[in-house]
C-alpha cells in the first residue's frame, strides 16, 4: 500500500482544481524532510499548437511533462536520500482511471515488453469536475499482471508518510 502524506495529497488536489478545465501534472518526491510535491508544466497545448495532426489533443484531455523539468525530477529522484514516489495528473470532467495513453507513456519506450519507464513509481489520477475533486486512484506496475493496476493507498500524517 502506498502512503501519501496528507499535505502532499492536499497540494495535488488543489493543483488539479486550480488547473481546471485543463489537465495538470506533477510528481511527489520523497526526501530527507518527507514528501515534496513538484508541480510540472503541462506542455500539451504547445505541442498541439505546433502540430495538431501529430498532437490532436490539447491540455483539456491530455498532458505531457516538460522534458527539461522531467529530467530535473529524474536527477533529483536519483540523488542520495531522494526518490520519486509517484507522478500525478488530473482528469477534468472525467473519472479517475489509467487510460491507454497513460499506460503507454508510463512504459519505457511505450513498450510493454520493456516494462515501466520508472520502476517502483506509482501514478495518481485525480478526477476533478467543475473544480471539485471527485475521486483519486493510484496505479502501479504489477509484475505478475505485466501491467499497471489499481493499487490501494492511504492518506498518512506528515510524520507517518
Amino acid at each position: 500500500m502506498i502512503a501519501i502524506a496528507a499535505h502532499a495529497l492536499a497540494t495535488m488536489q488543489a493543483h488539479a482544481a486550480e488547473g481546471f478545465p485543463e489537465e495538470v501534472c506533477g510528481v511527489v518526491l520523497v526526501g530527507p524532510s518527507g514528501q515534496v510535491v513538484r508541480r510540472m508544466t503541462n506542455v500539451q497545448n504547445v505541442l498541439h499548437a505546433a502540430d495538431p495532426v501529430a498532437n490532436p489533443r490539447d491540455a483539456r484531455t491530455a498532458y505531457q511533462f516538460d522534458a527539461t523539468e522531467l529530467l530535473e525530477v529524474a536527477r533529483r529522484g536519483d540523488a542520495p536520500g531522494w526518490r520519486i514516489l509517484l507522478f500525478y495528473h488530473s482528469h477534468p470532467q472525467h473519472d479517475a482511471y489509467f487510460s491507454e495513453t497513460d499506460r503507454v507513456r508510463a512504459l519505457f519506450g511505450g513498450d510493454i515488453e520493456l516494462g515501466p519507464a520508472f520502476p517502483g513509481v506509482a501514478y495518481l489520477v485525480i478526477s476533478v469536475r467543475d473544480r471539485i475533486v471527485r475521486d483519486r486512484k493510484v496505479f502501479a506496475w504489477d509484475e505478475a499482471a505485466q501491467d499497471f493496476v489499481e493499487t490501494p493507498f492511504r492518506v498518512a500524517t506528515d510524520d507517518d508518510a
